[in-house]
C-alpha cells in the first residue's frame, strides 16, 4: 500500500499468530499494569489506548488471577491494590478513572510496578510487568543503559516486563 504520507512509501502489514491455549490450561496470572500518565500521554492516541486495549485485557481475568494498577508521571502511585480478575468492574473502573498529565519519572515506576508483583508472587503463576508508555521518559533515571540494567535485575526475581508503545514518533 501506498504510505498516506509519502507516495514513494510503501506500507507493509505482518502479522504472527501463536498457538492457542485454552483459558482453563493457562496458569494464574499476577499482572501489574504500569501505566505512564504523563502529559505527553495526553493525545487521542495514546492514554486513551492504553486505556482500552488493558480493558479487554481485564475482561478475561479469571478469579485466581491477580491484577494491580500502577502509575508514573512526576510521581508514582498504586491506583489498585493487587485485584481478583473476578472483580472486573473495580478494575476497569479504575483505569477509567486515569488522566494524563505532569512530568515523567518512568523508572520510579518501574520500581514500584516491581515491588507489588514481587509482593504477590506466584510461583506456579505468569508474574509480569506490563509497561504502557510513549517511551518518554524525562526525570529521575532516564539512560537507556540504566533502565537496561534495572530491567535486567528485576528479571532475576522471576518478574518478567512487557513494553507497549503508544503514540506516534
Amino acid at each position: 500500500f501506498e504510505a498516506p504520507w509519502e507516495p514513494d512509501h510503501r506500507l507493509v502489514r505482518v502479522a504472527i499468530a501463536g498457538r492457542a491455549v485454552p483459558m482453563a490450561d493457562l496458569p494464574s496470572r499476577n499482572l501489574v499494569f504500569l501505566i505512564d500518565v504523563s502529559g505527553s500521554m495526553q493525545g487521542p492516541d495514546r492514554l486513551p489506548w492504553v486505556k482500552r486495549g488493558l480493558v479487554e485485557l481485564a475482561r478475561s481475568l479469571r478469579a485466581r488471577d491477580r491484577v494491580a494498577i500502577v502509575v508514573y508521571a512526576g510521581a508514582s502511585g498504586v491506583v489498585l491494590e493487587p485485584t481478583a480478575g473476578d472483580r472486573q468492574d473495580e478494575i476497569v473502573s479504575a483505569l477509567e478513572r486515569l488522566e494524563a498529565g505532569g512530568s515523567t519519572a518512568g523508572a520510579e515506576g518501574i520500581r514500584l510496578a516491581y515491588r507489588v508483583a514481587r509482593r504477590h508472587f506466584d510461583p506456579k503463576g505468569i508474574n509480569r510487568v506490563v509497561l504502557a508508555t510513549d517511551g518518554d521518559f524525562n526525570v529521575g533515571v532516564t539512560s537507556r543503559s540504566d533502565l537496561l540494567e534495572l530491567i535486567e535485575e528485576e528479571r532475576e526475581s522471576g518478574v518478567f516486563l512487557s513494553v507497549l508503545g503508544f503514540g506516534r514518533g
